[in-house]
C-alpha cells in the first residue's frame, strides 16, 4: 500500500511516517519498482508497536535501539528482553503514580461540596484580605 493509505490505517500523517522512518523509529519500508514507498502488513504492525510506546512516554531514543536490536534477528533476543523488562519497570511506576493522582482526584470529586470548597472559599478570604492589607499599605506610602 501507498504512503497516504498507510497513513489514513495507521493515523499518522504522512510527514511523519517519513520522518519516522528517516529516523530509524520504523524499519525502512520496501520501495516499489518506481521507488515509491510499499507498505505492507509488517511495515503498519512496526509502526502499531513503535506509537504505543512513544504514546507510553518511551523515549524514540530507546524505541529506536529496540527496533535496530530487533531487526538484527534472534542474536539480540535476550537484550530486547531486557529493555521490555525496564519499559514495564517505569509504566509500572508511572500508572502507580497515575493512580495515587486519579485517587486524589476521585476523593476531592466525591467530597468537593462538604470539604473542598469550604476551604476554598477560605484561602480565597484570607487572600482577599491580604490583598486589602497590601493596597492600603501601599496607599499609605504613597501619600
Amino acid at each position: 500500500m501507498v504512503i497516504k493509505e498507510a497513513a489514513k490505517i495507521t493515523g499518522i500523517s504522512i510527514d511523519n511516517l517519513r520522518y519516522y522512518e528517516r529516523i530509524g523509529l520504523i524499519p525502512k519500508v520496501r520501495r516499489n519498482e518506481s521507488g515509491i514507498r510499499d507498505y505492507d502488513e509488517m511495515s503498519i504492525h512496526w509502526i502499531g508497536f513503535a506509537m504505543r510506546f512513544k504514546k507510553a512516554g518511551v523515549s524514540l531514543k530507546d524505541i529506536r535501539e529496540y527496533i535496530h536490536l530487533a531487526i538484527q534477528g534472534e542474536s539480540t533476543k535476550e537484550v530486547r528482553r531486557e529493555i521490555l523488562i525496564e519499559t514495564k519497570t517505569r509504566l509500572d511506576k508511572k500508572m502507580q503514580d497515575m493512580q495515587e493522582t486519579l485517587d486524589v482526584i476521585n476523593y476531592k470529586i466525591d467530597t468537593y461540596e462538604e470539604k473542598c470548597e469550604p476551604v476554598t472559599n477560605e484561602l480565597i478570604d484570607v487572600w482577599k484580605a491580604n490583598r486589602k492589607k497590601t493596597e492600603k499599605a501601599l496607599d499609605m506610602k504613597l501619600t
